[in-house]
């Protein structure tokens, strides 16, 4: 396997990105329907890349050794080389964000019309930013990962401030200041380490960490690392830009960045910390996570239920997945590495199914609670699907969201943080009391019209293919455990 092998997925979604814009203006000169060809297109665009991660999987899957280190060089320069990291742990992850990413893109094409002057360039940028993500994840170096990181964060800025409206607009300005921010604290943190080790490839570092007598200054560089990767991921207090950013953005763009973006920056978080910063003989940050871990869910969770928004209130369900998946990091144990990556792809079809059921409701014109009074009767199937989306996120059983909170709560409890597991079942029924205010408002108050609603039927394809997902998973976890059992082998000890 070399360099290219690697790319091909990215290249894929790159080169049909590009081709996005010019062909659909094309087709939009001829008879046939664009959105009918925008369908196809993103259906062939990941199914080309799905058959380059395949054969990346195969590759891999079919050696001996835990992870596969891919350089664009040999020998000379091998220190500056860029690196490429195969491993169970990216490989999972990648297949994640091509199975919600298909849906989530799908659903895209559906809700924005093909007729808008710039929609092109809107589902090219989707295209864009799913092929940036997984080139980040299958990155071996931090510098590799910082530039893809980067990529896929400007292109989520121009996603937010697609309506072009004031409040986008602000909402994709405050999102850019803050990303600028962070990347100046991850480039000071590159800029030690690379100083410190003459490598940034991730185990080179990890070693230097674990051998140097002096590794005071290596931490010093990696707190830099992980506070700007904390604004990116909005981890409390920097959060104030994701909830703006989210509500502003289209409905289809805020399913597709929670679901990829947002669980791209926690696999970021993940690996500095589990694969780099272990053991935790050299710097003890367990309990420091675990502090931003309770603030950061019980922030979230405080906020959702004080919002009458429906699409606000899901912004900051997002903000508290971002503590419970910070509990399974604290515990550096192997059911905590396979909780985390468990809940990783489910809370990525969780929110991605609330903003695209919350899309439906506002393309009617309903926003608030007192909107969506008696849409459980209106609008059955989009309803329910909202209320599948809700009881998994509260934990309930035989849907995904209990096994991947079962996970992440008892992953701490034999750890020095295990009080975080009580912390996280509390934010937990928290989370389920405002969930179950939007049930009542749908179905035990009155409408508050007699117009009737019809129901997108397009729009409900993607939308219950997220909700056969959430169930199928909940009701039999192993398809997904089975290859994180090899992921939890390869957590450093």
């Amino acid at each position: 396997m070399n360099i290219i092998d690697i790319l091909l997925p990215t290249i894929v979604f790159t080169v049909c990105s590009l081709l996005t814009v010019p062909l659909l203006r094309l087709v939009r000169k001829t008879k046939f329907n664009p959105q009918h060809f925008m369908v196809a297109w993103v259906l062939l665009t990941f199914s080309a890349a799905a058959a380059g991660v395949f054969r990346i999987a195969t590759e891999y899957f079919g050696q001996a050794e835990s992870f596969l280190q891919i350089s664009s060089v040999d020998t000379l320069l091998e220190s500056m080389s860029t690196v490429f990291l195969v491993d169970t742990v990216s490989v999972y992850m990648v297949i994640a964000y091509l199975i919600v990413g298909s849906i989530t893109c799908l659903y895209g094409v559906l809700h924005v019309s093909s007729q808008e002057n710039l929609s092109e360039r809107y589902y090219a940028l989707m295209l864009m930013v799913t092929g940036t993500v997984i080139a980040a994840t299958f990155s071996g170096d931090l510098l590799t990962l910082f530039i893809f990181w980067e990529a896929t964060a400007a292109g989520s800025c121009f996603l937010v401030a697609y309506k072009k409206s004031r409040e986008s607009l602000e909402s994709a300005l405050k999102y850019l200041v803050m990303v600028i921010i962070a990347s100046g604290f991850i480039i000071y943190g590159l800029s030690l380490i690379f100083g410190l080790t003459g490598s940034l490839n991730f185990w080179t570092v990890r070693d230097v960490l674990l051998t140097t007598a002096n590794p005071e200054l290596l931490v010093v560089a990696f707190a830099f690392i992980i506070a700007g990767y904390a604004i990116e991921t909005a981890i409390v207090p920097f959060h104030m830009w994701m909830p703006d950013a989210y509500t502003a953005a289209p409905d289809s763009a805020s399913a597709f960045l929670s679901s990829i973006v947002d669980q791209g920056s926690y696999y970021v978080l993940l690996r500095v910390l589990l694969f780099i910063l272990t053991p935790t003989a050299v710097v003890d940050w367990r309990f420091t996570v675990a502090i931003f871990s309770a603030i950061t869910m019980t922030a979230g969770n405080l906020f959702a239920l004080a919002q009458q928004n429906v699409k606000r209130m899901i912004s900051y369900v997002c903000i508290a997945d971002i503590g419970y998946n910070l509990i399974a990091i604290t515990s550096i144990t192997s059911i905590g590495l396979m909780g985390n990556l468990f809940f990783f792809f489910v809370a990525a079809m969780e929110t991605a199914l609330a903003f695209m059921v919350i899309g439906v409701f506002r393309k009617m014109g309903l926003e608030t609670l007192d909107d969506l009074s008696g849409m459980g009767r209106k609008m059955p199937l989009t309803s329910v699907a909202f209320v599948c989306a809700a009881l998994s996120f509260s934990g309930v059983p035989l849907f995904a969201g209990f096994i991947a909170k079962y996970m992440v709560f008892t992953s701490v409890l034999q750890s020095s943080v295990a009080w975080l597991a009580v912390v996280g079942v509390l934010n937990s029924v928290l989370q389920t009391s405002y969930f179950l205010r939007v049930i009542h408002y749908f179905y035990a108050k009155p409408a508050k019209s007699d117009v009737p609603f019809k129901e997108p039927k397009k729009l409900l394809v993607p939308i219950y293919c997220l909700v056969v997902i959430i169930v199928v998973l909940g009701l039999y976890p192993d398809l997904a455990l089975d290859l994180l059992s090899a992921a939890a082998a390869l957590l450093p000890t």
